[in-house]
């Protein structure tokens, strides 16, 4: 790596869905990257499902090869540029994950595995679709259901790097949609979930953005994140930044999270 620092976890207009300005290309980021001294990773949303059935995914009919063909494009010109996936988790398609991770691992940078939906069209990390996934599901269920799918996740051992194990609690908190009595939101069960990753030898995400959410904490907090690594746990620190002001802001917080991380 050139720089001592890196953002494993960036996002691009390109090839994540969920980014608003549609004209954010890899070389805006790299321009601030290099100024800043920090290496970056372009960790973009590959999820299987919508990758197989909506025609307007960015990596929709077998476009990975694409996305690695722009992604040795920019090395050429930006050496502290990694090109990564963060792939959705999905129980029923563990098989076609491992095969997809068989045909690709090698040839990507940076893979991590995440939760954001584990019933197709509410993601809980979208407080509109939160609020529908609400209508239909107790909040308890809904958080419980959350752990217990990243449970089978890590289990499955597909994947080597998780990103925002305890992403569920973005808008479910005292600041936004307060918990309800019978939610148990403790770090308790953040804290075994990670045990859980250090048993499995899988790195954990030290993820930012909760700072620019409701939460106004990382994923997971650094109370979690002290005793996990002092349990063994390895971490990388990701700002899962949508937009180039996200970046700018978040860049100090990079470094200032790695200096947390070797503290500890």
């Amino acid at each position: 790596m050139k720089f001592k620092y890196t953002d494993y976890h960036i996002h691009s207009s390109d090839w994540s869905v969920d980014v608003p300005n549609k004209n954010l290309k890899f070389k805006d980021y790299a321009e601030i990257a290099e100024l800043s001294r920090i290496n970056i990773c372009f960790l973009e949303h590959f999820e299987l499902y919508y990758v197989e059935n909506d025609k307007l995914n960015p990596f929709y009919g077998e476009k990975v090869q694409d996305y690695l063909e722009k992604i040795d494009e920019i090395k050429e010109t930006y050496d502290f540029v990694l090109g990564g996936l963060e792939v959705e988790y999905y129980k029923d398609k563990e098989i076609e994950l491992l095969e997809f991770m068989d045909d690709y691992e090698r040839e990507l940078d940076f893979i991590s595995g995440s939760v954001h939906e584990w019933i197709i069209g509410y993601p809980v990390t979208t407080r509109e679709k939160l609020l529908n996934f609400l209508d239909k599901k107790s909040m308890r269920d809904v958080i419980n259901e959350y752990f217990e799918t990243y449970e089978m996740m890590v289990n499955s051992k597909i994947f080597k790097n998780v990103c925002h194990i305890d992403t569920i609690f973005r808008y479910i908190n005292d600041n936004d949609l307060k918990p309800e009595e019978n939610c148990d939101i403790s770090e308790d069960r953040v804290l075994e979930l990670g045990k859980l990753c250090i048993k499995n030898k899988i790195k954990i995400e030290y993820n930012l953005s909760g700072l620019r959410f409701p939460i106004k904490r990382p994923f997971p907090s650094k109370k979690v994140v002290s005793l996990l690594k002092k349990n063994g746990a390895k971490f990388f620190v990701g700002s899962d930044s949508h937009s180039l002001a996200q970046f700018k802001c978040f860049f100090p917080k990079v470094k200032e999270a790695y200096n947390f991380l070797d503290y500890i």
